[in-house]
């Protein structure tokens, strides 16, 4: 005979849809033990893109720098 689920599926189901819904961590305890569910973080920070403009830079160098960086993302996606 086996041991029953501490935590039915259709609850994990719920408790998983508000994780990802809400972005945050569901946590239950039960017996003495914590049952927690989190959202995938990878999916709710992702980096966005930002339009730089010459105004934005406060020297040359910092432009210069930004541009590098620009060129190297570019290559790597081209690669």
């Amino acid at each position: 005979m086996t041991a029953s689920a501490l935590v039915r599926r259709s609850d994990l189901k719920r408790m998983a849809e508000i994780a990802k819904a809400e972005g945050v961590r569901v946590e239950v305890e039960i017996n003495g033990r914590i049952i927690r569910v989190s959202p995938d973080i990878p999916d709710n920070h992702k980096q966005q893109r930002v339009d730089m403009k010459p105004e934005d830079f406060t020297s040359l160098a910092d432009w210069q720098a930004w541009r590098d960086q620009e060129r190297a993302r570019e290559a790597q996606r081209h690669s």
